[in-house]
Parts: structure tokens; C-alpha cells; sequence
């Protein structure tokens, strides 16, 4: 597929496309790649069945090649070896036991909203694509773990858990609450369509990357505790669906046709 234009000209050969364009200095070529990189794949959803993302980005500027890529990107690595993945198993295998009582629902649905957090971490194609739904979870799994008392200040509900795991303020304030705090303000509970500087989006980035080992450490330390006693996760017995929610569900019953079903 080829798209003539007076400036510039678009070729879709399979799974890669070339665009040539002229362009005035480094600014005009990062805008042009920035619209291309961010904004067509959202178009293309409309018609593809599956979702396209861009995998990779290079060309040339004047004969000169160039890549596209993040300028720096810091990760956390966890160091391991045989004897300690084959003692994690054992260890996950014998905790069995300690999500068995119904009324630790809550630290199960905790390791769940944990899981997914770190399984969408891995999943994304480009850097930080689900960076909003990680911190999301992240704050559900300290809200439904530590829920708050009869003030309703879930923050502190939590700040107060996390002190008797012996987390210190600062690990508290800069680990953990932060999932709490973004999850209002940064487009993940709430539609938010202000920018945020690139500064600003590699700060988002940063913790994200170092909240996951912190809660690895978390669930090392609760789940100790939980088993030998020295913590109590507020109970919670399963028990069916709000009547609200079960409304809202019956409604979309009556809504869905009988062979979507």
C-alpha cells in the first residue's frame, strides 16, 4: 500500500512502514515520529483484529542512520540461582495453608491485584505502555490488604500496616503510598488529558520500577507473619455480590443477545 502526498510519501510493504519526508531540523523529525509512534496504532485498532504497536523505529537523515529509542531507562534485577527458584516453590507450595482459612480473602485477592500488576509490567511492547494499569493494581492490592477503620482514611489505614511489617517512613512514603496517591491523578482511576513533561513521565516510570521489588518484600514479610502468628489481615468472609452490583449485571442480562452468551 502507498500513500502519495505533496510532502511526503507512505509505503505499508507487510509489517513495516516507510515514510519519507522532509524535514527541517531534529524537532520537525521527533514530532513527525512521535505522531506516527503514539497516534497511528490507536487509529489502526479501529479496523485490525488484533491491537498494532510499534516495535521498533529507525531510518535515515541524510544518508545518516539513526535509532529511535529510550535515552536511558533504569530497571531492577533480582539475582537468583537454581537451589533458591527450586526453594521459592517449595516455599509457595507449603503456603497453600495459609490462604486456606476463608477469612484471608483479603490476602488473597492482595497476591491477585499483585500478579497482574507485574504481569502486565512484562507483557507491555514499549516502554511503560501499561504503566497506569500497574500502579492501579499496585493501590488496590494495599487497599484491599489493609482496609481502613471507621474514619476511612485508607492511606493511613495502610501507613499504619506497613509500620508494623517495620517498613520505615521513608520506604512507606516513597514504595508504596505513591500507588495510592497516582492512582487519583495520573489517568488510572480517573480520565486525566493534561501532559506531563518527559521529566515528569520518567519520575511515574522510576517507581514503577522500584514498587515492584518493594512489594515483593511486602508479601516476603506478611505472608511470614501470617503464618507464624505475628499478623492479622483483617478478616473478610466470602459472600455474594452486592446487590447493586448483581442490579447492574442483571441489566446488561437484558441487554445481551441470546447467542452472545
Amino acid at each position: 500500500m502507498t500513500v502519495e502526498e505533496p510532502s511526503r510519501k507512505v509505503q505499508l510493504t507487510g509489517n513495516v512502514l516507510y515514510v519519507s519526508q522532509h524535514v527541517e531540523n531534529g524537532h520537525e523529525l521527533a514530532q513527525m515520529i512521535e505522531g506516527i509512534y503514539f497516534v497511528l496504532p490507536l487509529l489502526l485498532n479501529v479496523s485490525f483484529a488484533d491491537p498494532p504497536y510499534v516495535e521498533r523505529v529507525d531510518g535515515t537523515v541524510g544518508g545518516s542512520p539513526f535509532r529511535w529509542e529510550l535515552s536511558r531507562w533504569r530497571m531492577e534485577f533480582r539475582t537468583t540461582t537454581q537451589e533458591a527458584q527450586e526453594s521459592a516453590v517449595v516455599q509457595a507450595w507449603t503456603r497453600f495453608q495459609v490462604l486456606a482459612p476463608p477469612d484471608r480473602r483479603r490476602l488473597l485477592a492482595g497476591l491477585h491485584h499483585f500478579h497482574t500488576a507485574c504481569r502486565l509490567a512484562r507483557r507491555g511492547s514499549t516502554a511503560g505502555e501499561f504503566v497506569a494499569e500497574v500502579i492501579l493494581n499496585l493501590a488496590k492490592t494495599l487497599e484491599v490488604l489493609f482496609p481502613p477503620a471507621g474514619d476511612g482514611l485508607t492511606r493511613e489505614a495502610a501507613r499504619s500496616a506497613l509500620r508494623q511489617l517495620d517498613f520505615d517512613d521513608a520506604r512507606i512514603e516513597g514504595d508504596f503510598l505513591p500507588a495510592m496517591a497516582l492512582r487519583n491523578e495520573i489517568d488510572v482511576g480517573h480520565v486525566e488529558l493534561g501532559l506531563f513533561t518527559m521529566d515528569e513521565v520518567k519520575i511515574i516510570h522510576a517507581f514503577t520500577e522500584r514498587a515492584e521489588g518493594a512489594f515483593r518484600e511486602l508479601f516476603d514479610r506478611l505472608l511470614a507473619r501470617v503464618e507464624s502468628g505475628e499478623f492479622i489481615v483483617a478478616p473478610y468472609t466470602a459472600s455474594k455480590a452486592r446487590p447493586e452490583a448483581v442490579a447492574i449485571v442483571e441489566r446488561l442480562r437484558k441487554r445481551t443477545p441470546p447467542e452472545a452468551v
